[in-house]
């Protein structure tokens, strides 16, 4: 639960912006009472992540603290890109819907990612079965970036790395 809370508690201060007594107060009391709210729903059947008394104890937070600051930068990028197709005269977009199949060792893997594509801009996940996901795609560049014929996309190998315990390297080509 104080992992939970300390979560909810940086999130609250990097939205709110205020760094008042009130505010903060007002911040650690929401945070403290969301984590206990929400604590025994994490715990509950099915579990979310076989072996873990706690879902976040399944997260290496090294790894999420690379994680992070690199799907911040891919929202960004996708974006930019949504911004261009749509302020095109032709809109030169190609909707389409891709469906791939990724093996991630638990849920909380396989939401985190279902979550990382949706929050992309020209992206979101329809339906996660398993470990089949279907994505619909504002343009085929975005559906082939996320089920290439070499295998699995980038965001599926930092997902992968984000939650496997002996992860594997990453190489300096997923690492951009």
């Amino acid at each position: 639960m104080i992992p939970l809370a300390i979560i909810l508690f940086a999130f609250w201060v990097v939205l709110s912006g205020k760094f008042d007594a009130f505010h903060l107060g007002i911040g650690v009391v929401s945070a403290v009472c969301i984590a206990l709210g929400t604590h025994n729903l994490l715990l509950r059947a099915p579990a979310i992540v076989p072996g873990y008394r706690h879902p976040l104890a399944a997260i290496s937070w090294g790894r999420l603290l690379l994680y992070a600051p690199w799907l911040a930068w891919q929202v960004v990028l996708s974006g930019v890109q949504v911004a261009w197709l749509v302020l095109q005269p032709k809109m030169p977009i190609s909707p389409c819907m891709v469906q791939f199949e990724t093996d991630l060792p638990h849920e909380l893997a396989r939401m985190t990612l279902a979550n990382s594509i949706t929050l992309t801009p020209g992206t979101v996940t329809l339906d996660v079965e398993g470990d089949t996901f279907i994505v619909h795609a504002l343009t085929a560049s975005s559906a082939v970036a996320l089920s290439p014929q070499t295998g699995q996309g980038r965001m599926q190998h930092r997902v992968e790395f984000l939650y496997r315990v002996s992860a594997p390297t990453m190489s300096s080509n997923e690492a951009g």
